[in-house]
């Protein structure tokens, strides 16, 4: 019985109950192939129960534990699932595919983790169009706000592109939440660096995030009050400082 809510399954038991061992859903076996694909457009059969901002799918605040290993989905096979955190700080080919268009068995091919992060989609600076940043947001709001009503603890990650994507990157996003942000390349020169710190600060301004969590090497971050924690993945802090010795 799930103790948080008096039923005799979890959320989270009745997501994989719903599906075959490939991951493929029952109810839409059920359905006329024609009229399968057109419910499957996007993934437009997986909206229902989802609130909405401003069109963008609304992630929940998550107030838990961070005191878990963080796992990369590259790696979901070859470390543990018990006490870890699947994230998606990849390259975006590692991921993409499997995470929106097979996001249903992808969901359940995971499902041995109680935690994710929501997918990091990149987001890109001076583009003639804002198209392809305005999907990705919406991609990572919708696959989190999915895993979230799966019954899994989803930690909402933030990314922004160039300034005028200010005007939507944090749509979706929970207040006063805990809140994941990659911290890769960001130094590689003082304007990347400018433009990430003008995003955290904005970040926290909107938000009020109760905690940050960092995902790449310590470092200083200058005129930041929020608490921050660095995250180190499974394969960093176990097999490579093994190597190390």
């Amino acid at each position: 019985m799930d103790e948080n809510t008096g039923r005799l399954f979890s959320q989270r038991e009745l997501f994989r109950m719903a599906h075959d061992a490939n991951g493929n859903s029952y109810l839409l076996k059920s359905i006329p192939p024609a009229k399968r694909r057109k419910q499957m457009d996007d993934n437009m059969h997986l909206m229902a129960g989802m609130e909405f901002e401003k069109g963008f799918p609304k992630l929940k605040p998550y107030t838990g534990t961070t005191d878990f290993h963080l796992v990369a989905y590259s790696d979901r096979k070859n470390c543990p699932s018990q006490l870890a955190a699947l994230h998606f700080f990849l390259d975006d080919y590692r991921f993409r595919n499997a995470v929106w268009y097979n996001l249903e068995r992808t969901t359940y091919s995971i499902s041995g983790f109680s935690h994710m992060f929501t997918p990091d989609l990149s987001l890109w600076c001076n583009l003639q169009t804002e198209y392809y940043n305005l999907k990705n947001i919406y991609r990572t709001r919708f696959v989190g706000a999915y895993w979230s009503l799966c019954g899994f603890h989803v930690i909402p990650t933030a990314s922004w592109g160039g300034l005028q994507s200010f005007s939507y990157c944090f749509l979706g996003l929970p207040s006063k939440s805990i809140i994941a942000v990659s911290a890769m390349g960001v130094r590689k020169n003082a304007a990347a660096f400018d433009l990430w710190l003008y995003g955290l600060n904005r970040l926290i301004l909107e938000k009020s995030p109760i905690l940050l969590l960092i995902y790449g090497e310590e470092f200083d971050i200058p005129q930041i009050t929020t608490p921050v924690k660095f995250l180190s993945t499974f394969v960093t802090k176990h097999f490579r400082n093994e190597k190390s010795k």
